[in-house]
């Protein structure tokens, strides 16, 4: 609530009031002795004083703690801007008015020991004089606010440009590697000679894996349609490789087609899953891609390598770091000693 229950915060704004409170007691002073040609401190200055610090107080400290009721993490800048300035504008014309009229009529009365003019010169341009001060006040607060929102903002954009930066990379580097293309070429090699047609299907497939990780570089997410469009070809590849050793069974709901998710996160998923774990005809490998609530959950069962493959360990957290800017949810990871999942929320 903008640090107002802070003690220093406190100390600064009512000393801050009373400056101000002695300000204006100052220029009674002034116009009392150009009336007069001759100044004498009068209990009438000291009630001005004390009657403008506590009126100063009660608009300043209100005008706080409205503001600070405004729900301002259900209202975001991007989204409910209009309503955020004008609950802020409502806010810096009712209270000072409420106020204004309120204390002329109960607190004046009692401090000053006489009726208060409501209509009277002095009090107009008082009350003009305070919905001005406050609209300027929550113009700073709404300003300060928005700053802080556009920094963040900015911070996280380049946050996930950065890790969709990595992930583009490290996709890349995991198709064109010297051990993938030796094992494309391998496999192509023989599919020439013994099947040429599936060998044309083969170099299809691996042009459409290339061409997605180029044409989606620039997207933070796609759809979940593309997605496994583009994980088919990758799977066909790998199963080309591994044959009836690599088992990848997709059941996802034909609903949740159109929901986007991160660029190239199931293929991350995949291609970790084949790189930590064995694959034989003895120990066939089962992927299993899923769609759980408003989820899709990638699982595997765990029989991992007893030569370790090299790993950044950049995969799961890139995926983890990603999901954390573009949604509430986060991701789940589920290790039971057999199975390896994880869950990424759909956007």
């Amino acid at each position: 609530m903008l640090g107002f229950f802070d003690k220093r915060n406190i100390m600064i704004r009512h000393l801050i009031i009373a400056l101000i409170a002695l300000f204006f007691g100052a220029i009674s002073a002034l116009v009392y002795y150009l009336e007069h040609n001759y100044f004498i401190w009068t209990s009438e200055l000291t009630r001005n004083i004390v009657s403008n610090f506590i009126y100063i107080a009660i608009i300043w400290n209100g005008n706080m703690l409205l503001y600070g009721l405004i729900p301002h993490d259900k209202l975001s800048w991007e989204k409910h801007t209009k309503i955020k300035i004008s609950i802020a504008t409502l806010v810096a014309l009712a209270w000072p008015v409420t106020v204004h009229f309120a204390f002329c009529l109960f607190f004046y009365p009692s401090i000053h020991a006489k009726p208060c003019d409501i209509g009277s010169k002095e009090n107009i341009i008082s009350l003009i004089v305070s919905v001005t001060i406050t609209l300027l006040i929550n113009a700073i607060f709404a300003a300060r606010e928005f700053f802080i929102y556009w920094r963040n903002s900015i911070t996280e954009q380049e946050s996930l440009k950065h890790n969709n930066t990595i992930a583009e990379f490290e996709s890349l580097k995991n198709q064109v590697n010297p051990h993938f293309l030796f094992n494309a070429l391998n496999t192509l090699t023989n599919l020439i000679e013994d099947e040429p047609k599936l060998a044309t299907d083969f170099v299809q497939k691996l042009a459409s894996v290339y061409r997605y990780v180029l044409t989606q570089k620039d997207k933070e997410t796609v759809s979940l349609n593309e997605e496994l469009d583009f994980l088919n070809a990758y799977v066909f590849l790998n199963k080309i490789r591994f044959g009836e050793n690599l088992i990848v069974d997709i059941k996802v709901d034909p609903k949740l087609l159109s929901r986007e998710m991160a660029t190239l996160t199931l293929q991350i998923l995949i291609e970790n899953a084949i790189k930590h774990n064995v694959i034989s005809k003895i120990n066939p490998l089962t992927i299993r891609i899923e769609s759980e609530g408003n989820h899709i959950c990638v699982s595997n069962n765990m029989q991992p390598k007893t030569v370790l493959t090299e790993s950044n360990g950049i995969g799961l957290n890139n995926i983890a770091s990603r999901y954390a800017f573009l949604s509430k949810k986060s991701v789940e990871i589920e290790n039971n000693g057999k199975t390896f999942k994880v869950c990424v929320p759909l956007i």
